[in-house]
């Protein structure tokens, strides 16, 4: 009997499946939207509300509740900063779930789960050119460096075989 017993199993164990919702909301963070099969989109939107409802205050530690559960910093301060403010009038319904189809190769139900605000998805910062003019700099100096020091080798591996030699040498003449 399966009394006050709540959320689905997925075939997982709690750790499997725990892995599996972090990297689905993960996901959905950082791109806006995720599409993947229905049992699994609905139950990440409860865990998802519950978080953006912590974002919305975006305290010290709310941020480290957020952080313990998503484990990417990124992730978080893209919720806090970015996504919680967009909802600070809304009282809950942050999700949407639409039924997309049918997989094709095991005719499993599809939904696309996403954000009822247009949120973009995330794109990565370009570097600075003065970051990149000092990397060009470092790298000519470092190469003038690695040449002496590949010279250095060289004249040691050319000492090398010649101990080994001589070691030969003593051996055979034994």
């Amino acid at each position: 009997m399966r009394k006050q017993v709540f959320g689905r199993q997925l075939n997982r164990t709690k750790n499997q499946r725990q892995a599996l919702f972090r990297g689905l909301i993960n996901a959905l963070i950082v791109k806006g939207e995720i599409e993947t099969t229905l049992p699994k989109a609905k139950s990440i939107i409860s865990q998802t509300e519950k978080l953006i409802t912590k974002a919305k205050s975006g305290t010290l530690n709310d941020r480290r509740i957020l952080f313990r559960f998503l484990n990417k910093r990124n992730s978080v301060n893209r919720l806090v900063e970015e996504i919680a403010p967009l909802f600070k009038e809304r009282n809950g319904g942050y999700l949407r779930l639409v039924r997309v189809g049918q997989r094709k190769g095991d005719q499993a139900e599809i939904a696309r789960v996403s954000f009822t605000e247009n949120v973009e998805p995330m794109v990565k910062r370009q570097k600075q050119e003065t970051k990149v003019l000092e990397k060009a700099e470092t790298k000519e100096k470092t190469a003038e460096e690695i040449k002496e020091i590949k010279e250095v080798e060289v004249q040691e591996s050319n000492e090398k075989p010649r101990k080994k030699a001589q070691k030969k040498e003593a051996r055979e003449n034994k």
